[in-house]
């Protein structure tokens, strides 16, 4: 009897261990209430009563550069300096452009993997915004992932999409979508929140919509899903509002490895329009990922266009490898 309760002792405490990890890491340190936050900065430079603005969308990749192992599944630990430098890369190659409104995906809040520097705080004040929107859609004590070696997992990880403004922000909103349902119970404990989120900016006196959204990257048959959502999402409000839909959508019209491209969901929307058009996307003119090679557009902006007109539209090649993507910028007016 002795000999079966050391055996089946033997056996049980390691899977309650496992369960105990398990329940551990896979839960925050956040409480939900912050997960969708609106952020005040002293700003350096107050916004103006100009007529024409600056938007601009751009995945961070935690500015691991091209060792985002998030996408790549690469199991290195940059340093650092690799991080201080990426900073100031991003930095200098978006302060010129004087943006008026970022949306940023990939960015850390507090985390190993980056050294547990908020870079959303770090980059509104090195850009001199005054407000961000903030939407965590990653909140794990413990992320056990790149799989091997074991000290490059991501451990602690808390990390968001936001939405940096000179404006003031209003109200923000964080619309969790749908998970992929064909992965594990496991995978899904540990994977991040796809979000949208929406926020409502006052524009000298006009309220201005805008979405920041980064759509699922491994699942064809969920980022349709997702886009058909955010599609649905942003034509609603274009009923009243002028509304700017930005974000990474994870498809490409040139992407081999769709089948069907989801993206072309929004582009044939009747309310909204694609700040590079489907001509230049076919041609290949808009790249932006992989940010040392460009061979697909996977970032976005679409607006509304009986209430915003184009100026200009570029691809900040200055941001270099910063991040494993290039940001999108497009300058606007109001009609």
């Amino acid at each position: 009897m002795q000999l079966l309760k050391l055996l089946a002792f033997t056996v049980s405490a390691p899977l309650v261990l496992l369960a105990i990890f398990f329940f551990w890491a896979s839960a925050g340190s956040y409480s939900k209430a912050q997960y969708n936050e609106i952020v005040t900065y002293q700003a350096s430079s107050e916004a103006s009563s100009q007529d024409a603005f600056t938007v601009i969308t751009y995945n961070i990749g935690y500015l691991s550069g091209l060792a985002n192992a998030a996408s790549t599944q690469q199991a290195v630990e940059p340093s650092p300096q690799l991080f201080e430098g990426n900073f100031t890369t991003a930095v200098t190659a978006l302060k010129p452009a004087n943006p008026d409104f970022v949306g940023l995906q990939e960015i850390d809040i507090a985390a190993k993997r980056s050294y547990n520097v908020n870079q959303v705080t770090e980059l509104s004040k090195a850009l001199g915004f005054r407000a961000a929107a903030i939407g965590i859609n990653w909140d794990k004590n413990y992320v056990p992932f790149p799989f091997l070696p074991i000290k490059n997992h991501f451990a602690r990880t808390v990390a968001a999409q936001a939405i940096l403004s000179r404006y003031p922000i209003t109200r923000s909103e964080r619309i969790v979508l749908e998970p992929v349902r064909s992965q594990s119970f496991f995978y899904r404990a540990f994977y991040l929140d796809r979000v949208a989120q929406v926020a409502e900016i006052d524009l000298n006196g006009i309220p201005l919509i805008l979405i920041n959204v980064h759509l699922e990257a491994f699942d064809e048959p969920t980022r349709l899903n997702q886009t058909q959502v955010v599609k649905d999402l942003a034509e609603r409000y274009a009923a009243d509002y002028p509304v700017l839909l930005i974000g990474d959508f994870n498809s490409s019209l040139t992407r081999t490895t769709e089948t069907n491209p989801t993206i072309n969901l929004l582009l044939e929307s009747t309310r909204l329009e694609s700040a590079v058009n489907i001509e230049q996307l076919q041609n290949k003119s808009a790249l932006t990922f992989p940010s040392n090679m460009p061979d697909d557009t996977l970032d976005y902006i679409f607006y509304t266009p009986n209430r915003i007109e184009p100026l200009e539209v570029q691809v900040v090649q200055q941001a270099a490898q910063a991040s494993d993507h290039l940001p999108l910028m497009m300058k606007f007016r109001l009609r």
